[in-house]
């Protein structure tokens, strides 16, 4: 019997899935706790020290890939939730992960519960885990992220934008083909969702995409301008890191 925790922001499918394991699990996976936010979920995981993790991938007040990089290096397998069938998703697997699309199969979920209950107790099996993260931060600006958005979530190319801006709790992205983008997240968020070799904060109002850098203007500040016409701030705090950023 392993020990397992699950993080989710809708209490329907945290009924769901506590119904399905009872039903098709319960000789294998103990439900011992589960959570709604970021915050609960870090103080759960510490506390309770779950062997097996069910993590819904989108929470309403953050992501899973936030709540890993405050719990890292990862001791616990992790079998990942999620509504979309992203191909992004589908590199979970080739990381030694799993994941479950919802509404959830019997079968996948038995499926999924048997793999980590393998991989439990053997050394050296959760670095997957590790190597997801490193490759969200490092990949490169062609890779497409999911933008929480009031009606759900959209999938663009990183590569697409060509700047962020701080608009209160949410985030407006601008686009190369001149469309924008209301992402409900603050720009915090979008920071940490993007590869930081090819984005930088350069104030506290804006995020900027380096190979849309067109022209830099010297003085207190210093100006940036874009390749949509745009001029962008940099804030004097960020000016010398930012021009260390820059190639040549």
């Amino acid at each position: 019997m392993i020990r397992a925790v699950h993080i989710e922001d809708e209490p329907g499918n945290i009924g769901l899935l506590e119904s399905l394991i009872e039903n098709c699990c319960k000789d294998k996976v103990l439900l011992d706790g589960n959570a709604r936010t970021v915050p609960d979920a870090v103080l759960l995981i510490k506390n309770k020290k779950p062997q097996l993790v069910f993590l819904d991938i989108e929470l309403n007040q953050g992501s899973a890939f936030e709540l890993l990089e405050q719990l890292r290096p990862i001791d616990f397998e992790v079998i990942f939730i999620t509504a979309f069938n992203d191909y992004a998703v589908k590199a979970f697997r080739a990381n030694a992960l799993d994941y479950l699309l919802k509404p959830i199969s019997i079968s996948e979920l038995q499926e999924a519960v048997g793999k980590a209950v393998k991989r439990i107790g053997l050394p050296s099996q959760h670095s997957g885990i590790d190597s997801l993260l490193k490759q969200i931060h490092l990949a490169g600006a062609d890779k497409r992220i999911s933008i929480p958005m009031s009606d759900g979530l959209t999938f663009i190319q990183t590569d697409d934008i060509v700047r962020i801006e701080a608009k209160g709790s949410y985030s407006i992205l601008y686009l190369i083909s001149g469309k924008t983008i209301t992402c409900t997240k603050n720009l915090k968020f979008m920071e940490q969702q993007l590869p930081g070799q090819h984005f930088f904060r350069v104030h506290h109002s804006w995020i900027v995409h380096l190979k849309y850098l067109k022209k830099y203007l010297r003085g207190k500040n210093g100006f940036m301008e874009m390749e949509d016409g745009s001029r962008v701030m940099v804030s004097v705090r960020k000016k010398g890191k930012f021009l260390d950023s820059l190639p040549g």
